[in-house]
C-alpha cells in the first residue's frame, strides 16, 4: 500500500491545488487540506504549489489509526491543571 499524507496549504492556496487537479477538503479545526494523496504525488504537488508562491508542506497524519474518541481526546489539552 502507498504511503498516505496530506498536503497543508493556506486558504488563499485552494484555486492553486484545484488547478493542480487536487481535491482540497476545508475545516475549521483542520485547516485547508490535500488530504491521502501517495507521498510522491504530495512532494510534487508542494513544489508546483511553491513555485506559484503558495506555502504547503507534507504532513503525516498519526491520528488515522485511532478510533474517533481516541482522537478527540489527544487534540484537546488538558484542562485539568
Amino acid at each position: 500500500m502507498a504511503d498516505l499524507v496530506d498536503i497543508v496549504i493556506p486558504a488563499i492556496g485552494q484555486t492553486a491545488a484545484e488547478a493542480l487537479g487536487l481535491k482540497v477538503h476545508r475545516s475549521v479545526t483542520t485547516g485547508t487540506r490535500v488530504r491521502q494523496i501517495s507521498r510522491d504525488e504530495a512532494e510534487i504537488a508542494v513544489e508546483c504549489l511553491r513555485d506559484w508562491g503558495v506555502s504547503a508542506r507534507v504532513v503525516e497524519d498519526l491520528s488515522r489509526g485511532q478510533p474517533a474518541p481516541e482522537r478527540a481526546a489527544s487534540a484537546s489539552p488538558d484542562s485539568s491543571a
